[in-house]
C-alpha cells in the first residue's frame, strides 16, 4: 500500500513533504472507504493516523496553516465513522474549512476542502451548487498555477472530479461532460468516467 512505503520514507527522512504527502493520501483512501466499503478496519486505523499526521503538521511553520484544511474532511469523517459524534464533530468541520481559507488563502487544499463541504451540503440539505463550483474552480486554478504535475496527482483529478459532480447535480450536463473529458485526456483509464458521462 503506498500509505506504508509513504510511512517508511517518513520514518527514514522525518520529512514535513512526506508527512503532509502521506496525510493527503489517507484522507483519499478513507473517502473511499466510507463511501464503497465501510466495514473495512483500515477506517479506523486511517482516522487515528490522519489525526496524528495533523496534529504533529500543526507544529511545522511550513505546514501549520495548510493542514487547517485536512482537518476539515478529518472531522467529517470521524463524524461519519461515528454517527453518534457529528452533532459537535461537523459543525467544526465547517469551522476547519473556513478557518483554512482565511488562513492559507493561495492554498489549493483549503479551497478543494470547502468545495468539498459545499458539494456535501447542496448534496444533502438542498441549495445550489455553485459555492462548491467556485471552490473547486479556484483549487483547481492554483494547483495548475503553481506548475505542479497534473498528470499523476490524484488530488487534482479528485477536485475535477467533484468540480464535474457539482455540474452534474446542478444539471449542467455539458459542463461536466467537459470536465468529464478533461479528465479523460489527463486519465483515459478511468474506465467509470465514461459511465457517469451524459
Amino acid at each position: 500500500m503506498f500509505i506504508d512505503e509513504l510511512s517508511k520514507e517518513f520514518e527514514k527522512t522525518k520529512s514535513p513533504d512526506v508527512q503532509f504527502k502521506r496525510a493527503v493520501v489517507r484522507h483519499l483512501y478513507l473517502a473511499y472507504l466510507l463511501f464503497n466499503d465501510k466495514n473495512s478496519s483500515q477506517i479506523e486505523v486511517q482516522l487515528e493516523g490522519l489525526g496524528k499526521d495533523i496534529e504533529m503538521l500543526e507544529k511545522t511553520a511550513q505546514y501549520e496553516k495548510i493542514v487547517l484544511a485536512l482537518k476539515s474532511p478529518y472531522l467529517a469523517y470521524s463524524a461519519l465513522n461515528n454517527p453518534v459524534t457529528a452533532v459537535y464533530r461537523l459543525p467544526m468541520s465547517f469551522s476547519a474549512a473556513k478557518s483554512a481559507i482565511s488562513e492559507a488563502e493561495n492554498s489549493p487544499y483549503s479551497w478543494a476542502e470547502y468545495g468539498n463541504l459545499q458539494y456535501c451540503y447542496a448534496l444533502f440539505i438542498g441549495g445550489s451548487y455553485s459555492d462548491a463550483i467556485q471552490s473547486f474552480q479556484k483549487a483547481l486554478s492554483l494547483i495548475e498555477q503553481k506548475g505542479e504535475g497534473t498528470n499523476c496527482n490524484w488530488y487534482y483529478i479528485n477536485t475535477l472530479l467533484f468540480l464535474a459532480k457539482s455540474y452534474e447535480d446542478g444539471k449542467q450536463f455539458d459542463k461536466a461532460n467537459e470536465v468529464y473529458d478533461k479528465i479523460l485526456r489527463i486519465r483515459p483509464d478511468y474506465e467509470a468516467i465514461h459511465r457517469w458521462k451524459h
